[in-house]
């Protein structure tokens, strides 16, 4: 008799221990599963500021490319002319101006 008290007794304790056990594991694999869709959201923004931060690049390209074309015009000597005559009023030597009545 008292070796089934026994096996009772350790078949409670097993299943006690084999709950316990089952409990911590299904503790974990949630905290697994919050801690997955978090690290999947961050990465879902990272790649999303990775393609703005990529686009705006390429702006930044192409304003620095309009920047470089306007510097060469305005070191050529047809800006040079052009703002002599439009903001100055200068005209070559042997040029005849008409202005027009009003």
């Amino acid at each position: 008799m008292s070796q089934r008290k026994n096996k009772k007794k350790a078949s409670k304790s097993n299943r006690r221990g084999m709950l316990a056990i089952a409990f911590v594991v299904l503790v974990l694999l949630i905290v697994l599963l919050v801690q997955s869709q978090k690290l999947i959201r961050k990465n879902q923004e990272y790649t999303e500021r990775k393609e703005t931060l990529e686009q705006e690049i390429k702006d930044e390209e192409i304003r620095a490319d309009e920047i470089e074309e306007l510097k060469d015009y305005v070191d050529s000597t047809e800006f040079i002319e052009k703002i002599a005559r439009d903001k100055l009023g200068l005209v070559y030597d042997d040029e005849i101006i008409f202005k027009a009545e009003e």
